[in-house]
């Protein structure tokens, strides 16, 4: 992966605290009886993501490219298997993939081209579908990490016009039935953890905590400061989401989208390209 030498610390800092998140949750997940075929699936995930992206980021293919291809990952949701009238996966064989949660921490981290009129219009065209879907965890991290982009790429009219139009999409999200129960060993994970012992319950917490905020210590980096608070303010808001309703707890529950998402989001992030950045539009 191509990086300046000042970002291997929280390149190393992410690996480390996502993957301890990872094992600490499949941990959990095998001592509540979930079958080895589930539970060994986010570990394997993170290995696999973690090559694509070292692989991805020294061809440079995390540019305007990405956003692309995130509408139409998140539009091939609406024709994707649904679950009680829901739509938010597309099919990979037998398994499942929830469509934001596997591109949207890589749209957020490959926002840095100059085109950013082009990333605002696929931004609101993939928070129209995830609305529909709907998805009210990934949109509102989506929202939040909108919000902050925009307002690099065109002040404080541009944080205004997202943060408007995102409220609007929330509150249209929210409308929207969502009948699916949760599972324990996705958005119960944590609760499974602390049941278990309160210790795990807080290693846990602690390893997401941590991996959340690592993109923030590439701040000092001018033209990665704006992405990477979006990014973190993304992952932070679907963290934490769990605690307010039944969604998944990413890393930790069973979802490969998730650990594919945010290791590839990641890399996109911390990847250096000679390219510019929106705060250059």
């Amino acid at each position: 992966m191509h990086q300046d030498s000042s970002h291997r610390p929280a390149i190393w800092a992410f690996g480390a605290g996502s993957l301890l998140a990872i094992i600490l949750g499949a941990a959990v997940m095998a001592q509540a009886d979930i079958p080895l075929s589930i539970w060994i699936r986010n570990p394997i995930a993170w290995f696999v993501a973690a090559a694509i992206g070292a692989f991805m980021a020294s061809r440079g293919w995390f540019g305007i490219g990405a956003i692309v291809f995130a509408v139409v990952v998140v539009g091939l949701s609406n024709v994707g298997p649904g679950q009680e009238g829901v739509f938010r996966w597309i099919g990979a064989g037998p398994v499942q993939l929830n469509a934001a949660a596997l591109v949207l921490p890589i749209a957020i981290a490959a926002c840095t081209t100059s085109r950013a009129w082009i990333a605002a219009l696929c931004f609101v065209v993939i928070g129209v579908v995830i609305a529909r879907q709907p998805d009210i965890s990934q949109l509102a991290g989506f929202v939040i990490a909108s919000v902050i982009l925009f307002a690099a790429a065109f002040r404080w009219m541009g944080a205004l016009a997202a943060l408007i139009i995102g409220v609007a999409l929330v509150a249209y999200c929210l409308m929207q039935p969502d009948p699916l129960l949760p599972v324990p060993h996705v958005e119960g994970i944590l609760q499974l953890a602390f049941d278990q012992s309160l210790v795990l319950g807080i290693a846990m917490a602690t390893a997401l905590g941590l991996t959340v905020a690592c993109p923030l210590l590439l701040l000092r980096s001018a033209d990665l400061r704006w992405r990477a608070l979006a990014l973190s303010g993304y992952l932070a808001a679907t963290t934490v989401a769990p605690l307010f309703g039944a969604y998944p707890v990413p890393l930790a529950g069973y979802g490969l989208s998730f650990v594919i998402g945010w290791v590839l989001g990641f890399a996109a992030l911390a990847t250096r390209r000679p390219v510019n950045s929106l705060t250059s539009a």
